[in-house]
């Protein structure tokens, strides 16, 4: 197993990333303002020195006596700059400062040429930075000297300063970014734990979150998800209690009476009839939960299969209706057939719609105690209508959109006396919208349920099996 390292958390790697991308800018920033500041202050030195040599060159070249020689040294001394005039054959004829070898260095060689430049600006490898001026009519020259260690200095200055606010600002931002990164990791964090308890089995968790962003609306999904898996749990162990039930009633029927059958301890052939009609009903009860779990399992795996074919749906409603009669009848029910006549037949599969026929009105029979059922149909455009309307005991208004969901029932003491695994609801839905088909529902508690299926008119005649996911 590998250990866990501070750098396997998204808050420190979060930390890291923009820490490394603020300082890079930062350097970047830093070495921008330094070259800009540098070359403006050494532009200005320059161009300064050219306008004032200038100046002395114009004074000389007006005057070009001893007292105004002595005039402009008196003007440059106390200051940085220095200024040496020549002749025009570069004979030193005064300077503001004693002249050193590097002041010597930077004196041209020249000879009745008039010149107003910069000689000299690499501050950083000399020791001035030099401009030379003609003083007109072949008079002489004006040289000013900058020295390059002021630059020099403020350059180190400039440099102590950018990287002192270079660490102030990153220390600064790596407290801003560690903090913004929690923030953002914290509900991240949340989460996680979240999700290692659902693995575990608690599903329902509670986790904070504020805001509507993207974190907000992942947290709410994973809460929603567990409310989801919990009631999931919740239905599948209902389901299983159910199922559990619903065999073991028929099978202790099966097993008791085949028991005293086996033995032969029977008093006349009418009982003997009325054990094996037992055993009969009892085996064709488990039989019908094994195939609604059977339907259930070929639904979630896709392999339910579809064999349409041309089907005359008002025989298959009179043949449903036939087998509850005696049902109806022995509750004091009445069943009602009112089927419109000439109803056209629909490209459908025959057993699965019987199969939801039989589903839809055996539960109106089942949950009415007076009253009756009715079944309607009806013709639109496009569609046909089959209505079944009891006068039951109703679904109350919040579960009506449950009620589709597998293995979901209304209300478990009356399914304990009904019997019912939650299934035939979820599989009469799956076999209508596999013909492209809708089914819609009305319900008033204690008074009446109503179930209408839609099916769309067949628009040609065609035999096809298909499987349906």
């Amino acid at each position: 197993m590998k250990k866990n390292s501070i750098f396997n958390s998204v808050s420190i790697k979060l930390g890291l990333l923009f820490s490394s991308i603020f300082l890079s800018l930062l350097l970047i920033l830093g070495a921008i303002l330094y070259g800009v500041f540098t070359n403006l202050f050494v532009d200005f030195v320059t161009k300064d020195l050219l306008v004032r040599g200038g100046n002395h060159a114009k004074a000389l070249a007006s005057d070009f006596s001893q007292e105004t020689i002595r005039h402009v040294l008196s003007m440059e001394k106390g200051s940085t700059a220095r200024v040496v005039i020549t002749d025009a054959n570069q004979k030193l004829i005064g300077s503001s400062e004693p002249m050193d070898a590097d002041m010597q260095n930077h004196l041209l060689k020249l000879k009745n040429q008039t010149l107003n430049k910069i000689i000299d600006k690499d501050w950083k490898n000399h020791q001035y930075m030099v401009t030379i001026s003609t003083i007109e009519k072949n008079k002489g020259y004006v040289y000013m000297f900058y020295p390059s260690n002021v630059l020099r200095e403020m350059d180190l200055v400039l440099k102590i300063l950018i990287l002192a606010a270079s660490f102030g600002t990153i220390f600064i931002a790596l407290g801003l970014i560690g903090i913004l990164s929690r923030r953002l990791t914290n509900p991240l964090l949340i989460m996680k734990d979240a999700t290692n308890r659902m693995a575990l089995g608690k599903y329902q968790q509670q986790i904070p979150a504020k805001g509507n962003d993207e974190i907000a609306q992942l947290a709410n999904s994973i809460q929603q998800l567990g409310e989801k898996l919990q009631s999931y749990e919740d239905t599948r162990n209902e389901f299983l209690n159910a199922v559990s039930h619903e065999l073991r009633t028929p099978l202790t029927y099966i097993k008791g009476y085949s028991d005293i059958l086996n033995k032969g301890i029977i008093k006349s052939e009418t009982e003997q009839k009325e054990y094996l009609q037992i055993i009969h009903n009892e085996a064709k009860r488990v039989a019908f939960l094994v195939d609604d779990l059977f339907e259930m399992s070929k639904l979630q795996v896709g392999e339910f299969t579809l064999h349409k074919e041309d089907t005359d749906v008002q025989s298959l409603l009179e043949k449903v209706i036939e087998i509850f009669k005696p049902a109806a009848a022995e509750k004091g029910l009445k069943l009602n057939a009112r089927l419109k006549e000439k109803i056209p037949k629909l490209i459908i599969d025959a057993h699965r719609m019987e199969q939801v026929l039989y589903n839809l009105i055996e539960n109106a029979v089942k949950y009415t105690e007076h009253g009756a059922v009715t079944i309607r149909t009806s013709t639109q455009k496009e569609w046909i209508g089959i209505e079944i309307s009891d006068t039951g005991i109703g679904i109350p208004s919040q579960d009506l959109s449950k009620i589709w969901d597998r293995f979901y029932r209304v209300d478990k003491s009356r399914t304990r006396k009904t019997g019912g695994t939650g299934l035939g609801l979820y599989i009469v839905k799956q076999i209508i919208e596999a013909h492209n088909g809708r089914i819609e529902v009305r319900s008033t508690e204690n008074t009446g349920t109503t179930f209408t299926l839609f099916l769309q008119k067949s628009r040609k005649v065609a035999h096809q099996g298909r499987k349906t996911k």
